[in-house]
């Protein structure tokens, strides 16, 4: 019984390590990836604290204007009927377009 078991084990192994090289073949001939037109990112701008919304939103558009983002959308968020923040979404092309 053991000899049996060993030897369903062996084909297992072995054919696990002829389908991952089999795999591993296929990726390399493999069409290239796209690149992405855009690159997006969305960050959340709490309504808590001293400033302001307003304030707080104009100091996130100027941090992502200076590192290249676009302002893209923005979306308010509440809860329970009370203001709680916004979410922003910014965009820029992506950084593999620049070449």
């Amino acid at each position: 019984m053991n000899k049996l078991a060993l030897s369903v084990l062996l084909c297992v192994l072995i054919s696990n390590i002829a389908f991952a090289k089999k795999n591993d073949s296929d990726e390399a001939t493999s069409a290239p990836v796209k690149c992405p037109q855009l690159q997006a990112s969305t960050v959340f701008v709490s309504d808590k604290g001293q400033k302001g919304s307003a304030g707080k939103l104009t100091e996130s558009h100027k941090n992502a204007e200076s590192q290249g983002w676009n302002f893209d959308e923005m979306s308010l968020y509440t809860e329970n009927g009370d203001l709680k923040g916004f979410y922003v979404t910014y965009t820029r092309t992506h950084p593999c377009n620049n070449k």
